[in-house]
């Protein structure tokens, strides 16, 4: 049941988050931070350490590929679907290493996923910066 809800969320997610980030902006912040909460209340329930991990990754997986299909519109605006595989090589490990790092030192303790939190934000953010 947990693996469904996870999978679920990582597909709509970005579909809710993205009219959030367009108005607010900080999507480096924002992301992070809703990643945080399903690792908190979803993967850090889930009962073995290994599914844990493979929680994240599958979660940082599917809600990059997510969050490219929901910016398609963007991409055939600027004429080039190679930008969808150019940013689906690069967003998805973004996302999959960012989940990763939040939820490690939340393993050792829940209260150090704001560890994890701060550092996830500061990658994501260098990321944005060289792109």
């Amino acid at each position: 049941m947990r693996a469904i809800i996870l999978i679920v969320l990582a597909l709509i997610l970005p579909l809710f988050l993205m009219p959030i980030v367009k108005i607010i902006g900080y999507s480096e912040i924002i992301e992070e931070i809703v990643k945080a909460l399903v690792i908190f209340f979803v993967i850090l329930n889930i009962p073995t350490l290994k599914n844990k991990i493979i929680g994240a990754v599958v979660f940082g997986f599917i809600f990059s590929l997510s969050e490219s299909i929901f910016y398609l519109n963007n991409i055939f605006q600027l004429g080039s679907f190679d930008i969808f595989w150019q940013r689906i090589a690069l967003t998805t490990p973004l996302h999959i290493i960012t989940a990763l790092v939040i939820l490690l030192p939340a393993l050792k303790n829940k209260f150090f996923i704001f560890i994890g939190l701060f550092a996830a934000i500061i990658i994501h953010l260098l990321y944005n910066s060289l792109i």
